[in-house]
């Protein structure tokens, strides 16, 4: 059997067709042809999502059976939280919503109807878990959108601007081709495993440092900066050092990442907003010092960190955020996959001893 031998990391190299996401040879992403931050500006998330899982834009009624679906699977069942009542209450957000979507009861039949109704359930894990480790109660309501109610769950607010501020974010987090949490996804879906234990691998996948887990990081040094001149003298110290800085860097954008972009403008009239005018500029003298002294461009991690921490939003919530939008994006991958499925078992080169004998 011959073997042909690819990069480590599989960069740059092609595993397979998809339908879903891509990024075109300027660097823009698109979700079934859609430009993504046309589609974070104009659309709604419901509309987003039914788009990538589905292949299309709804039409009235889809949008309208859709996001019922969303609706009406966005509670949990009573028995959740008293499992979360039994976990330690120092444990990661992230964590704890890997635990629970892993067992679950799901209401659903068909694989579709399961994707989505484990990812209408997200917000509602993290809202009552964070809530019950801080020693309060859950919050009830399920009024408004699904981008409404997400953000009602993580801060007990109503307001509609912050609302859709966290709902374009959610867009551009929606989908990104073959991330590492959806290849993790693809792999166990390849095995015709069920979708929630496909589900719980992605999450696991997410969770790293090197994938979502990244915005958790990014205010531990952004908030410590007192001034532009400041955030400048950190980034030289970080790089002479030969230390990563998080929220920077991309496998896939080398000059921009265009949805950093389009939520850094965002960001200019948010935080004018909130009298967060400083934090800003010291965002921004930070991603110019590491254009100047690395050519490394922002990730979009860098500037949704700062979004959700002006809209109130607990730091905790960060990765537990991406991945309840990626969830719908795993979801459309799940359906694809399984639709033309090959199970997913690259080779090895064995590189360790011989010969051996007892």
């Amino acid at each position: 059997m011959e073997f042909e031998e690819v990069k480590k990391g599989l960069a740059g190299v092609i595993v397979d067709d998809t339908a879903i996401a891509s990024t075109d040879s300027s660097g823009t992403l698109i979700y079934r042809g859609y430009v993504a931050e046309e589609l974070a500006e104009r659309s709604t998330f419901e509309e987003v999502a039914h788009l990538v899982v589905y292949g299309h834009l709804p039409n009235k009624k889809e949008r309208l059976k859709f996001s019922n679906l969303l609706s009406r699977n966005s509670r949990v069942a009573p028995n959740i939280d008293k499992i979360m009542g039994l976990l330690p209450r120092n444990a990661p957000a992230i964590d704890v919503l890997r635990s629970i979507v892993s067992m679950m009861p799901l209401n659903e039949n068909e694989d579709d109807g399961k994707l989505l109704e484990i990812a209408a359930k997200m917000p509602r894990i993290m809202s009552d878990w964070h809530r019950l480790s801080k020693g309060s109660l859950p919050l009830r309501s399920t009024d408004g959108t699904y981008a409404e109610r997400f953000y009602y769950l993580l801060t007990g607010s109503k307001n509609k601007s912050d609302a859709r501020l966290l709902e374009e974010l959610l867009i551009l987090y929606m989908e990104h081709e073959f991330n590492a949490s959806t290849f993790t996804l693809r792999v166990a879906a390849s095995t015709l495993t069920d979708p929630q234990a496909a589900m719980t691998a992605a999450l696991a996948a997410i969770k790293g440092p090197l994938h979502g887990g990244a915005n958790a990081e990014i205010l531990d040094y952004l908030l410590q900066m007192k001034s532009t001149s400041e955030a400048r003298r950190y980034v030289d110290a970080k790089l002479r050092k030969k230390e990563k800085i998080m929220g920077f860097g991309h496998r896939i954008y080398k000059n921009k990442d265009p949805r950093a972009q389009y939520l850094k403008e965002r960001l200019r009239v948010f935080a004018a907003a909130k009298g967060a005018e400083k934090l800003y500029d010291i965002a921004t003298a930070i991603e110019d010092e590491m254009w100047k002294m690395k050519n490394i461009p922002a990730n979009m991690d860098f500037y949704a960190a700062i979004c959700l921490y002006l809209m109130g939003i607990d730091s905790s919530f960060n990765t537990p955020i991406f991945a309840a939008s990626r969830s719908f994006g795993w979801t459309a991958h799940y359906l694809e996959q399984v639709s033309n499925n090959k199970l997913i078992r690259p080779s090895s080169r064995y590189i360790g001893p011989v010969g051996m004998h007892l």
